[in-house]
């Protein structure tokens, strides 16, 4: 691997690292300390999927017209600013749900840029050919820094408390900011703006070119159906595993850990997948192992031994199926878009997938008062297995245009 490969999979690490820790401390800090109910949870991942629906097009179209590098160390040091104001109004005694809201659609929507801009940036680091191995590396230190944080993450909030715990991820944005400013390669100069062109056409090159390519109108649906079944389990997992099943956040960050074991193996496997079955064949067997994730949690009995084995079972067969997938739509999806679109066509499937997801925290907190949490997690099974459908229709990713 190239240094700059190794400095962005760093980068990428430990920012992940920092953000497993909040992805553990802020819903619990949202129930313990403000005693939340299954709609306020929803209203907070709401919150963090909005930016994407407001401005998702804007951003994409102007990360496009810059270079992505300063992109993504604006995005990381704005994100470690914001993990310093949330745990201080903690310790102030302050703390309500708007506050909490607020922090997660100002952290959603720099998400949304750096996760744009680093999708953009990758191949101008690596080779076409190197692609799927530059992904599945980037997703191996993911699920790296997902295990330990969520190992650490969850004692830090049992020993210590949830607002420490979201002041340690600011250090992790820094360094990541650092990581990526010594970055080297030099990114083609961005196409400007056509001076006399229409601004609304430009706004919608993204959404143009996934209707007007099979392939990408594939992945677009597969992609939103199955980040629609996350955020349906994502509105009433901590409230199932913490409140109803009765388990401590130390025990739940060690079976969360496990999740990111299987991840990483999933990643590295990935690479080393024939290439017969590469894209379409992969994507399908992840989505349906995806699947299994919430039915399986579903028939957790409560804190006992059939209980931690439902909720591994869970974390290794959901999180490992789901990277597979992750994986090799993101390297069909920069293979088959043209370079000077890679932005825009990425800014409009995030838009596209928050939506879905939008859709999904909603669902998934009405069930959740209306018809109970497991069956709100049986729902995700159900529509995750649609999204394993919908890749059916993906087919054999030609080389970028």
């Amino acid at each position: 691997m190239s240094r700059d490969l190794v400095r962005l999979i760093a980068a990428a690490t430990i920012s992940n690292f920092g953000s497993m820790l909040t992805a553990i401390a802020l819903p619990l800090a949202a129930i313990q300390l403000l005693d939340a109910t299954p709609a306020q949870i929803a209203v907070m991942n709401g919150a963090a999927i909005l930016p994407g629906i407001a401005l998702g097009l804007f951003a994409a179209q102007g990360i496009d017209r810059v270079r992505r590098r300063p992109v993504l160390v604006a995005a990381d040091v704005a994100r470690a600013a914001l993990l310093v104001a949330l745990p201080a109004a903690a310790f102030a005694g302050v703390l309500t749900m708007t506050h909490v809201v607020a922090f997660a659609f100002c952290r959603g929507l720099f998400d949304f840029a750096f996760d744009v801009a680093e999708h953009a940036y990758l191949p101008a680091v690596v080779p076409q050919a190197d692609l799927v191995r530059a992904n599945s590396r980037l997703q191996a230190g993911d699920s790296t820094a997902e295990a330990a944080g969520f190992a650490l993450g969850g004692w830090l909030v049992q020993l210590l408390s949830a607002p420490l715990a979201l002041f340690a991820d600011s250090a992790s944005y820094l360094i990541s900011a650092f990581l990526i400013a010594r970055i080297r390669v030099v990114e083609p100069p961005p196409e400007p703006a056509p001076a006399d062109g229409d601004r609304l056409r430009e706004l919608f090159a993204g959404v143009r070119e996934i209707a007007h390519t099979p392939m990408l109108r594939a992945v677009a649906a597969s992609a939103m159906l199955v980040f629609a079944a996350s955020q349906i389990t994502n509105a009433v997992y901590m409230l199932f595993v913490f409140r109803e099943l009765g388990f401590a956040p130390g025990l739940l960050g060690m079976l969360f850990a496990l999740g990111s074991v299987s991840s990483l193996a999933s990643a590295l496997a990935a690479e080393r997948v024939p290439e017969r079955l590469a894209g379409r064949p992969a994507m399908v067997a992840g989505l349906a192992t995806t699947a299994l994730g919430p039915l399986l949690l579903s028939l957790a009995p409560g804190p006992t031994l059939w209980g931690v084995a439902a909720i591994a079972a869970q974390q290794v067969i959901g999180d490992g199926g789901h990277i597979l997938y992750e994986i090799h739509q993101r390297s069909v999806r920069q293979r088959i878009t043209p370079a000077h679109l890679l932005g825009r066509v990425s800014g409009a499937i995030r838009l596209l997938n928050s939506l879905a997801m939008l859709a999904g925290t909603a669902l998934g907190g009405w069930l959740g008062g209306a018809l109970g949490l497991r069956a709100t997690l049986l729902t995700a099974a159900g529509v995750s297995a649609s999204a394993a459908l919908a890749a059916l229709r993906v087919g054999r990713a030609p080389q970028n245009r």
